[in-house]
């Protein structure tokens, strides 16, 4: 493609300062690099770094006074998977056959949400298309955030388990074995937890082989029935029952709640329309259920707050400060900062539960290791003290 001169395309050019295309490609090209090498290595599809980085730079561009076309062939040149850059062309040629921006990516149901095409189309058709694509850019950046530290938390306890694991079954498969025959040889009557270990160790492999196949059916089990609304009902009651850990999920989930009815309130969306918007993108079951009753409600003449009031997966302070936003008429605004409230205590709670759970596996995995050293070296010190008393 030839080099653009993206100042031309800019309506105030005068009060912009002007900058060439090869700088803007160059910049843009390392933060796409960024933002999506750690997804490119796993998966294709065009997933939540990649629109994170597609409406920000759609928005940014588009508020420049650059044309949707030629915005949309910049960000297109960026591109280096070809899935991706055949989604935005067809997008692209779809918009120049006449068709407006939400109805383009309407006709990617499977990339795109009905909560993104909606929050496009209210966009275009209030005329804040630019302010709404940065808008989603932000929720995405929000959510790719929430998902890595949430990623971050678990790595830790994900990786010592299993280092626990293949540590006492390595322990138990040659360890425990060649002390086992030295006894044997011996003759020596032993305690009661070195013949529980001893075993343990002649099962160790069905053991171990056993709790694989477990794993492996786990995981087949929950890609399989993850998006059943039975299995998503059982789910969510179970860790909605974890001490801390259901705080934990429920903060995320609000912080996801008010991010979305901020931007879709903000730009003018019907109450019941965003409520309807949320309840199809929220992901989890305890909101969605409460939002079907919530938006009945409101549908009825009740007002938000007294709805989400009957419902205890919304917190009362939550449901005090919506009070307050429809007594002043500034909805956005409260969401707005509630979401940033529970996006910092999110992180300080990753930040605690991280520190506790290190130490914790620390002492597990020293205590395994321990427990065996401990049940294979007490006899032979029972050997050597009655060897040195003869």
């Amino acid at each position: 493609m030839s080099s653009i001169d993206i100042s031309k395309y800019q309506s105030k050019p005068e009060k912009k300062p002007v900058v060439s295309n090869d700088e803007t490609h160059s910049l843009a090209e390392k933060l796409s690099d960024t933002l999506s090498k750690d997804i490119a290595l796993f998966e294709k599809k065009f997933g939540q770094v990649q629109k994170e980085a597609f409406y920000s730079e759609l928005g940014l561009l588009l508020s420049s006074g650059i044309d949707i076309k030629t915005a949309l062939e910049i960000i297109e040149d960026q591109l280096k998977v070809k899935k991706h850059k055949a989604i935005l062309s067809q997008i692209k040629d779809d918009i120049i056959s006449g068709k407006s921006v939400w109805e383009a990516i309407h006709k990617h149901p499977k990339t795109f949400s009905i909560y993104e095409y909606q929050s496009i189309k209210i966009g275009e058709e209030s005329g804040k298309l630019p302010e709404v694509l940065i808008e989603l850019g932000k929720f995405y950046t929000s959510a790719i955030k929430l998902k890595r530290q949430v990623i971050s938390t678990l790595t830790y306890p994900v990786v010592v388990l299993t280092m626990s694991v293949l540590i006492v079954q390595f322990m138990l498969s040659f360890v425990v074995p060649m002390f086992s025959d030295i006894f044997k040889h011996t003759g020596t009557a032993l305690p009661a937890a070195t013949q529980l270990l001893i075993k343990i160790s002649a099962k160790s492999g069905l053991i171990f082989y056993g709790i694989v196949t477990m794993v492996v059916l786990g995981m087949i089990f929950h890609r399989t029935q993850q998006n059943k609304i039975w299995f998503r009902k059982y789910t969510s009651w179970f860790f909605l029952r974890i001490p801390v850990i259901n705080e934990l999920i429920k903060k995320i989930y609000l912080a996801r709640f008010c991010q979305s009815m901020k931007l879709l309130l903000g730009s003018k969306v019907l109450l019941i329309d965003a409520l309807d918007l949320v309840k199809n993108m929220i992901g989890y079951y305890p909101i969605e259920f409460a939002l079907d009753s919530v938006k009945r409600d409101v549908y009825a003449g009740k007002q938000l707050h007294e709805s989400l009031a009957e419902h205890t997966i919304f917190p009362k302070k939550l449901v005090s400060l919506i009070k307050v936003s429809e007594e002043v008429n500034a909805p956005e605004l409260i969401f707005e900062k509630l979401n940033q409230q529970y996006s910092e205590e999110i992180e300080h709670q990753q930040a605690v539960i991280g520190k506790v759970i290190e130490p914790l596996f620390l002492v597990v995995l020293g205590g395994l290791v321990g427990f065996i050293l401990v049940a294979m070296y007490t006899p032979l010190f029972k050997m050597s003290s009655g060897l040195e008393g003869m």
